[in-house]
């Protein structure tokens, strides 16, 4: 492609092998402004061969605005210095093309040209900025559909339950029917929107963390008057199996937090037990760390399908076909975000029609 014997080839061949490999244009011209090199990519932006790049005068390629930028530069450039200016190429089908520039001299006096297309650079300028408009229109949705949901939601929940509770109500047993199914469909769409208001704070880094120390007996014992309300309801044996080592130790941590954590896997738990089935809330000490186990003996998971529950919005699907699955999963993705917070994991183990065992460490500090 060069035959000239003044041209340093050794050195070409060098440029060439690590320019050939690069995403931007390079063009290479000699003390008499000459092209003696570029790479495949300048071919391209340019609409010129190779070959009808190669010794031709960088003028041939540049508008004229251009070339009197290039020539301003030549007068002040330092040939120890590099120089960056914007300009246009001028390519074959006419076309000018904005493009940034990247001057570097060298020692034999030739001239090294980075090119980057601004069109590009410009597109993506372009996409940030509307990424940017993106998120920000949809914090503001997230943030009016929890408060325009969770009031009206809120207030149908305590309609319901009032009328459930109250004796002066003459209500025919599948009234009374219907009204729970109401009553239970508000609760699971409160829940739902607060979840997804935790996914959203936890994404876009809003979510906040509130440290002290705090009794693990108390954590526990709170934990147990939450959930034990819904285990009795299906009939469930649920047992505290709690290390009498750990009584009266104390942890650093969000308690809020690690309560939804126990609650949310506890609940993962209720939903996939089958009456009269035992469920365990277990914690132990091991040497520097508090263990946590929930471990429930109703269907199991198939180990395939192990990798995918802390997948937001996921849900396991199998022949077992799982019971009250009808809504998204959000609370095993919510809860290994948070305990993830506590530089710990969620680990699942679990035996297909026999058992599932979730547990998780913190540390004693």
């Amino acid at each position: 492609m060069i035959e000239n014997n003044n041209i340093e080839l050794w050195n070409l061949e060098i440029y060439k092998k690590i320019v050939e490999h690069m995403n931007e244009s390079l063009w290479i011209w000699d003390k008499n402004k000459n092209t003696i090199y570029t790479n495949s990519i300048f071919s391209d932006l340019s609409w010129y061969s190779l070959k009808e790049i190669i010794w031709k005068n960088y003028c041939s390629f540049w508008d004229n605005e251009s070339i009197e930028i290039k020539k301003k530069i030549n007068s002040e450039k330092d040939k120890n210095k590099k120089i960056k200016y914007e300009a246009k190429i001028k390519a074959k089908n006419w076309d000018l093309i904005p493009v940034l520039c990247s001057w570097s001299p060298t020692e034999n006096w030739w001239t090294v040209l980075m090119i980057s297309d601004l069109r590009k650079l410009n597109s993506l300028k372009e996409a940030e900025q509307n990424l940017i408009k993106i998120n920000k229109t949809k914090d503001e949705f997230i943030s009016i559909v929890w408060h325009e949901l969770r009031t009206p939601l809120t207030s149908i929940r305590w309609y319901l339950s009032m009328i459930l509770d109250w004796d002066m109500w003459d209500i025919t047993d599948e009234t009374r029917k219907a009204l729970w199914h109401s009553y239970n469909s508000s609760v699971r769409l409160i829940e739902l929107v607060n979840d997804v208001l935790s996914i959203w704070k936890i994404e876009s880094w809003k979510m906040k963390y509130s440290y002290d120390y705090y009794k693990i007996t108390d954590v526990i014992n709170s934990v147990y008057d939450d959930i034990k309300l819904s285990m009795n309801e299906k009939w469930l044996n649920f047992y505290i199996d709690f290390d009498q080592n750990l009584r009266d130790l104390t942890i650093k941590i969000d308690k809020d937090k690690l309560k939804q954590i126990f609650i949310n896997l506890l609940t993962n738990s209720l939903k996939f037990t089958k009456e009269w089935w035992n469920i365990t809330l277990k914690s132990s000490k091991i040497w520097n760390k508090v263990l946590f186990e929930v471990i429930d003996n109703w269907i199991g998971i198939e180990k395939n399908k192990i990798k995918t529950l802390f997948s937001k919005f996921s849900q396991v699907e199998s022949t077992l076909q799982r019971q009250n699955t009808s809504w998204l999963w959000l609370w095993l993705a919510i809860s290994n975000n948070f305990i993830k917070e506590f530089y710990s994991e969620i680990n699942v183990k679990s035996e297909l029609w026999k058992w599932s065992n979730f547990s998780f460490e913190l540390n004693i500090v």
